[in-house]
């Protein structure tokens, strides 16, 4: 027990499991690079197209690459009427992550490349489930109740053209930049538990379609992806500013998690919250409504506060607790939240999984004895 208790990591914190030039995590410092660049200066100066480029051939794009780029996301946004007949029969009440997970199963039976193993088929089946996640979930937002139906746009960004469907008019210039740049922050984050499920799979040899189902499934559980929901709930849930402060107070007393607050590798602020409590803030100006901001900047400041007193200075707002706030300004649905989150994140799974088939080992950790005593004694039935 000793000699295993040594090698005993518990969430496998802390252990390195493969190498990947993806994206670099500076938890201690709050610093997020994609392939060597700042995150801010991505966001400041990239799009969707550009740093989804980046991602998955590790360099930035010539202008010429760009736009083949683009025009290849473009030619695979449309859903093939079979899917279309399926996101139909979908319950209405069903959560948009559920309709991902269903429909990507069936993107790959509908795949002619499945069974190709090609890097180029690899390549063209990743821009396809890029260029097609975002359509089914509109579409089957679209079905529910919106009492509208949007036909997609070629002539629209990836961003501009999934809000478009979404909120059903064309967003500004600057309604496009900020979802632009919020899609850009949630696009891949190190060994995170998602892409860690992408990879396993991945590891396994099974096909690129099933590594994304088995990271949309982590992806939605409350303390991964789905925290963005619950952080609008919680907000949503008090309706006065002086109420914010006994609300943390009973929370943190009791014990209770606390929505958009903490990460696993973060010791100082999310350096994505930064940027997004910035849009939010340009949002709430341009709209003339900051309700939900100052709410949000309110239960921050409270949180933070009480969190000092205790001595638990390293927790801070991650990028889940203003993404919800974006969202929300900008028209999405609140169910929708972490659907948005998966729909920029597939583009760092499907670049993980490039990297993992590359040079290839199957994922087999260990898991440390608690049970029973080895060799306990069988007794029979009729003695019980």
């Amino acid at each position: 027990m000793a000699d295993q208790l040594q090698n005993y990591f518990p969430g496998l914190e802390g252990v390195y499991v493969n190498e990947s030039g993806m994206s670099s995590v500076d938890g201690l410092n709050g610093r997020l690079y994609y392939c060597g660049y700042a995150i801010e200066d991505l966001a400041a100066h990239c799009n969707f197209e550009h740093v989804a480029y980046l991602l998955l051939h590790k360099q930035l794009p010539t202008r010429k690459q760009l736009a083949q780029f683009k025009d290849d996301l473009i030619r695979e946004r449309y859903l093939d009427p079979h899917l279309k007949a399926i996101i139909v029969l979908t319950p209405r009440h069903g959560h948009p992550m559920a309709v991902l997970q269903a429909l990507v199963a069936q993107l790959a039976m509908h795949d002619p490349e499945l069974a190709d193993k090609s890097i180029e088929a690899k390549r063209r089946k990743a821009m396809r489930i890029i260029a097609k996640m975002p359509l089914v979930v509109t579409y089957f937002d679209n079905l529910r109740g919106r009492e509208r139906t949007v036909v997609r746009r070629e002539d629209l960004s990836h961003a501009a053209n999934m809000l478009y469907m979404l909120t059903g008019k064309v967003p500004t210039p600057e309604e496009e930049r900020i979802f632009d740049v919020a899609l850009v922050l949630h696009m891949d984050h190190g060994c995170n538990n998602s892409t860690f499920t992408c990879r396993v799979v991945s590891s396994t040899e099974a096909d690129i379609y099933t590594a994304v189902v088995a990271a949309l499934g982590s992806l939605s559980g409350p303390l991964h992806g789905g925290a963005n929901e619950r952080v609008i709930e919680m907000l949503e849930s008090i309706e006065n500013l002086e109420d914010i402060e006994p609300v943390v107070t009973d929370m943190i007393s009791q014990g209770k998690k606390i929505m958009g607050f903490g990460h696993r590798v973060y010791k100082t602020v999310d350096p994505r919250a930064t940027i997004l409590r910035k849009m939010a803030e340009d949002l709430a100006r341009d709209r003339r409504d900051d309700h939900d901001l100052v709410k949000a900047v309110r239960f921050m400041e409270v949180t933070r506060t009480k969190l000092d007193e205790l001595g638990k200075t390293q927790i801070w707002p991650n990028v889940d607790f203003f993404s919800g706030v974006v969202y929300k300004a900008l028209g999405l649905p609140k169910d929708m939240f972490t659907a948005v989150f998966a729909i920029a994140r597939v583009v760092g799974w499907v670049g993980h999984h490039f990297e993992q088939v590359e040079t290839n080992r199957i994922y087999r950790p260990r898991l440390l004895w608690t049970g029973r005593e080895l060799g306990t004694p069988y007794v029979p039935l009729k003695d019980r």
